[in-house]
This record gives structure tokens, sequence and C-alpha cells, in this order.
């Protein structure tokens, strides 16, 4: 009887070890301080290098802010919403201006340019709040800016 308890100690150990492991094997290391942990995951993965977790973090920012646009185009048309559009086509060009400065090693000026990234979406917003609406597209540029965030926090990692 008492061979039976130690066994089981012995399998609730081991199981949690392989669950411990296989977090940090799958980059979970990266995303402990960051300002968003669920967005970091989704982005992160399985990468364990903060340079390739930026390159996947550039990328996803741009498949979300394209996917943002057409939700945005889907919109009533109105000034706000087309102000939104130019905003995210011009995210998306900073974004593929940071993953250039990225691969050059030029750390800083991705930096910027994520932060120029987030400027665009929060000027989507600030765009309907100096209308007096309410920004129907709001839950995007909100999750955009989560993921500019957990972007800007990789870079630290890099720096």
């Amino acid at each position: 009887m008492v061979f039976k308890d130690y066994a089981f100690f012995y399998y609730v150990f081991l199981a949690t070890a392989i669950i411990l492991f296989t977090g940090h094997a799958h980059g979970a290391g990266l995303c402990d301080n960051s300002p968003n942990k669920q967005v970091c995951y989704s982005i992160v993965y399985n990468r364990t290098d903060p340079h390739n977790a930026s390159v996947a973090t550039c990328h996803k920012l741009v498949y979300e802010t394209k996917v943002a646009k057409v939700v945005a185009q889907r919109q009533p048309k109105s000034i706000e919403i087309d102000r939104c559009i130019l905003d995210f086509n011009i995210a998306i060009n900073y974004v593929k201006l940071g993953l250039t400065s990225l691969e050059a090693g030029k750390y800083e000026d991705l930096k910027s340019d994520i932060n120029a990234t987030k400027s665009f979406y929060n000027d989507c917003d600030s765009v309907f709040e100096n209308y007096g609406n309410t920004n129907p597209i709001g839950k995007s540029t909100k999750h955009l800016e989560d993921i500019a965030n957990v972007g800007l926090y990789l870079v630290t990692l890099l720096i």
C-alpha cells in the first residue's frame, strides 16, 4: 500500500516536470513579462529567440491590420472610417519598414516604427472621439495596439 502512494507521487511529480519543461521549450520564457501575455503567447508560440518572435509579431501586425482594414471597409462610409483606412495603410507601411530595420539589426529604428504604427491605431480612435462618435471597429484597433505592445516588449529583449 505504501508503494502505491509513492508511485502516485512519482507520476504526479513527473507529469508536473514535463509540463513545466514543455512550456519553456515552447518559448514561454519570452512572454513572462509581456504587457499582454495571452497575445504574446499566441504570437510567440514555439519560438525561443526574441528575433524570430519579433519577426512573427511584425508579420502578425501586417496581417491583422489588413483584416482590420477589411472590417473598416465593410462599415457605412464616413469621414472617420476613411481616415481609419488611411491610417491602417500607413501603419502597414511602417511595420514593413520595421521588418527591414529588424533584419538590418537596427532595433531602435524598429522600436520607432512600431511606436509610429501604434500612433496610427490611436489616431483611428481619436478621429471618432473628435467627431463625438463611437468607433465601430474599436475592438480591432485595441487588438492591434495589444499586438504592437507585445512587439515593443520583444524589441526590448533584443536591445
